[in-house]
Formats: structure tokens, C-alpha cells, sequence
């Protein structure tokens, strides 16, 4: 009797013999875009102490049938992002899943999460041409491949500095696994010959999976609960896909899940911002200070305004896992588009007086920045709630629309923080006052200029160090 798993190994196959014709992989290498630099997979499903979830972009499946077809990989996946995921998954089969190797690239290089590229792989022309999409990692599944295309396809990613996560079902799956080298193992509680879910099948092979081999629950995960479950069994990761490809907002819904299940998101790492960066060294003294994102001003009234190529300079030099912040005053649409692709921005920041309706459309997540001062409410920052993907609290200055260099009343801040997700505290900060700004407000992130310069667009070293240390000491 044919499976569905058979018939879409069939079709798979065909697929790929096909591309091979068309899209000789030497070929595909030379026209491709060169990949970004490779984004730990493993490690990050590992985190103590986290809950560590695998966001799965897909438009439908084979038991569900269209889950959304309406849906943009980039908004999705940054929304994954916002609400908290470790990693990315990304489908990329196209007659049952409605996936395709354009909504990995899109989904990958909008966020900076590892992702996964999903798919049914049965050839070593799928892994080389995972390398040129830029993925992270691949999907084996044991129940598609014999044990000697299982060791080979798994030794051709390792050899392609791709990780693998190896999908099983039952008991000899899994040895199958462990034997072929897998690190990763992915238990799928979803029967692939029948499509029915039982998170049972997990919960019977947590004890059997290596205490040194990352364990990942997949399929039928859709409350806090089963992650409890699931996590007291002893999985690191799980991964979840339709529960929040049919919600309306997936990243609320996946921060909801994080916090019911117990996550640290919120009450843990405060991310660091270094604003104003005007030259290639800076930024790179700064990324090895620990900043988890750098400040490109791009407004040209700026002391520490950058022009396009200069900031492409800066971009070009940072490390993957470095956010490249835009950020502008009162800009237009066609500006902050041209500054995206002529950059490679990951983050749009606005400093001005830019409405909600702005912030709308965007093809980056949008920070937008809200003066504090006199006759400030609360209201005034909450209005963008919801459509920009964090709200960054910032000294009002005379004439300025931030780098101020004074700080602002932080008990303003506290009613805001009880209002949005993601907040982000900028305005005076320095290594020596940002300890006593965290304790007061719980942000996010923080965001630092003038605190730690030496000059106007000019970064003091050892003031940076000092204040990444504070911040982290803090947390």
C-alpha cells in the first residue's frame, strides 16, 4: 500500500532530477549570492534554562491541508524573531507543503536566527544546494533514506559545514540515528505513513537519546503543557509550526507560549545597542565588546551621520550575528528602501515624528523611537505597539530628536513596560549609570552613543568594554 511519505519521496525525487538538469549545482554555485557566515544551530537549541523553540514557517501540509497561503516568509520569520524563537525552520517543498527555496533566502536573511531548511532530502544535490540557499542546517529524515544514503548525506552536510537534525519515529529509527553520527535528533510525533499525532512517541524515547546528542520534539505541540511534558522528559527544543502559522499574530502567540512554559525571555540577557558608529574599526571593536547590534545614523544633520557606501563599509565588516541598525528622521518611504538594499539593514530605527502608519509596510522591523519629557504619557509610545517591533524611550532634546547625552525620569518608563513587548531604553545611559537604568525599567536592550565616546562618532574602547560589562553583570 503506498504511503503518503512514499508518494512524496516519489515526487521529491522527480524534483530533484529535474533541478539537477536545469540547475547543474556547479552552475547554481556561480550564479547564487555568496551565503552569510554559518549561525549555530545546535548550541542554540542546547541553552539551560530556556525554552528553546524551532518557529516553523509553512502555507499547508499534507494531514491539515492550506494552513495560510497569504503569508510573507520576512514577516513571519521577523515575527518569530520579536516573539522570542531560538531558530528558524523553513519549508521548502512545493507540492505538499507550498514551500519554496525563495521563502527560505527571504525568511533567513530577514532575521538572525538559524534556520532550518525543511524539505525531504535524498540527495547530495539538495545538501549543495542547501549550502547556496543559506541555510544552517537540513532535515534528514531516517524513515526516507537506507542507512548507507543516511551516512552519506549526514557526512556530505557535516563535510558542507552544514548541521543536521535527524527525524525519528520509534526505538530503531533512533539507533539508525546514533549510529549514522546524528548530534541533533528530532523525535516527530507525527506518523508520516498515517499523519496521525501522538506525543507519546516522544515521551517513549526521551530516556533512549544520548545525554550528549540535542533532543528536539516535533509536531502536536500546541500549549504550555505539552512543552512541560515534554521538557521534564528531558527535550532541549521544540518545533512548532501550524499552532502558530494559524494564529493571527504568530509573535504573540509564540511569546504567550514561551512565557506560560516557563521562559527566562524578558527577565534575562539585555541586548546592547551601540549607537553612532561612523567607521569599520569602531564596529568592529564594538562586536568584540559583546554589542549585539550597531547604530548607523542616517540623517545627514547628525554629528554622526554616515553616507550609504560608508555605512555598506560598516555593514559589510560586522559579523553575522551583529544587528545593522538604520536610523532616520522623518525620512520617506523611498529613502528608507533605498538605505535597506544599499546597506543591508536588518533593523529600521525612526527618530522623528514619523505616524503609525509609517511604520506600516516596512520591509524590515521598525524600532521607533518616542521622546520623554515634559507632559509625556505613556499613550504616546503605546500607539505603536503592535505595528513596530519594539518602542525605544529616549531623552527629549530642544532641537534634536535624540543624543541628548541626558537621561529622562525612568519611572516614565515603567508604565510602557507594562504595555509592550519589546522596549528598548535609550538616552544618557553610560558604563556607569546603565546598572541602576536596568534595575529600574526591565528593557530589552539598551542604547548607547554619547556615553561611550571619546568624540562625537569617535568610540572610546575601554568605555564600551565598560559598558557591555555593566549591562551584562546586571542581567
Amino acid at each position: 500500500m503506498t504511503t503518503v511519505l512514499d508518494e512524496i519521496l516519489a515526487r521529491t525525487r522527480e524534483h530533484v532530477q529535474e533541478r539537477k538538469r536545469l540547475f547543474p549545482l556547479d552552475r547554481l554555485q556561480m550564479a547564487a549570492p555568496t551565503p552569510t557566515g554559518h549561525r549555530p544551530f545546535a548550541s542554540t537549541l542546547a541553552r539551560a534554562g530556556e525554552v528553546n523553540v524551532i518557529a516553523e514557517f509553512k502555507r499547508r501540509s499534507p494531514s491539515r491541508g492550506v494552513i495560510r497561503e497569504d503569508v510573507d516568509p520576512v514577516r513571519v520569520a521577523q515575527a518569530y524573531e520579536v516573539g522570542g524563537a531560538a531558530a528558524l525552520s523553513v519549508l521548502t517543498d512545493a507540492p505538499f507543503f507550498g514551500g519554496s527555496m525563495t521563502d527560505l533566502r527571504e525568511a533567513r536573511n530577514a532575521t538572525l536566527l538559524p534556520t532550518l531548511r525543511k524539505d525531504f532530502i535524498v540527495d547530495r544535490y539538495q545538501v549543495g544546494e542547501s549550502v547556496v540557499l543559506g541555510a544552517d542546517a537540513i532535515l534528514l529524515i531516517v524513515a526516507a533514506l537506507s542507512d548507507a544514503e543516511l551516512r552519506s548525506l549526514h557526512a556530505a552536510a557535516v563535510a558542507a559545514r552544514l548541521e543536521v537534525l535527524v527525524e525519528v519515529h520509534d526505538r530503531p529509527e533512533l539507533l539508525r540515528a546514533i549510529a549514522a553520527g546524528a548530534r541533533i535528533v528530532g523525535v516527530n510525533n507525527r506518523d508520516l505513513r498515517t499523519m496521525k499525532v501522538d506525543l507519546a512517541t516522544s515521551l517513549s524515547l526521551a530516556d533512549a537519546i544520548p545525554d550528549d546528542v540535542v533532543a528536539v520534539a516535533e509536531s502536536g505541540i500546541r500549549g504550555p503543557a505539552d512543552i512541560a511534558r515534554l521538557r521534564d522528559a528531558g527535550f532541549d527544543a521544540f518545533l512548532i509550526g501550524e499552532h502558530l502559522m494559524a494564529q493571527d499574530d504568530p509573535a504573540a502567540a509564540l511569546e504567550s507560549l514561551l512565557r506560560d512554559a516557563g521562559s527566562r525571555r524578558g527577565r534575562g540577557r539585555v541586548a546592547v545597542k551601540i549607537c553612532g558608529i561612523t567607521s569599520v574599526g569602531d564596529a568592529l571593536m564594538a562586536s568584540a565588546a559583546g554589542a549585539d547590534a550597531i547604530g548607523l545614523v542616517l540623517w545627514p544633520k547628525s554629528a554622526r551621520a554616515v553616507d550609504l557606501a560608508t555605512a555598506r563599509a560598516i555593514a559589510d565588516a560586522l559579523p553575522p550575528f551583529v544587528h545593522r541598525v538604520g536610523v532616520f528622521v522623518d525620512p520617506t518611504r523611498a529613502e528608507v528602501e533605498r538605505a535597506i538594499d544599499a546597506v543591508g539593514l536588518d533593523v529600521v530605527q525612526l527618530h522623528g515624528d514619523e505616524p503609525v502608519e509609517f511604520c506600516r509596510g516596512l520591509p524590515r522591523r521598525v524600532v521607533k523611537a518616542v521622546r520623554v519629557g515634559d507632559g509625556f504619557r505613556a499613550a504616546d509610545a503605546l500607539r505603536y505597539e503592535g505595528v513596530a517591533a519594539g518602542i525605544l524611550l529616549d531623552t527629549r532634546g530642544d532641537d534634536m530628536p535624540g543624543g541628548t547625552g541626558r537621561t529622562f525620569d525612568w519611572t516614565l518608563a515603567r508604565a510602557v513596560r507594562a504595555g509592550t513587548r519589546t522596549l528598548m531604553l535609550a538616552g544618557g545611559l553610560t558604563p556607569e549609570n546603565v546598572a541602576g537604568a536596568v534595575a529600574a525599567v526591565s528593557p530589552d536592550a539598551v542604547d548607547v552613543s554619547s556615553g561611550v565616546e571619546a568624540a562625537p562618532g569617535r568610540k572610546d574602547a575601554a568605555r564600551v568594554r565598560a559598558f557591555v560589562r555593566a549591562v551584562r553583570e546586571t542581567a
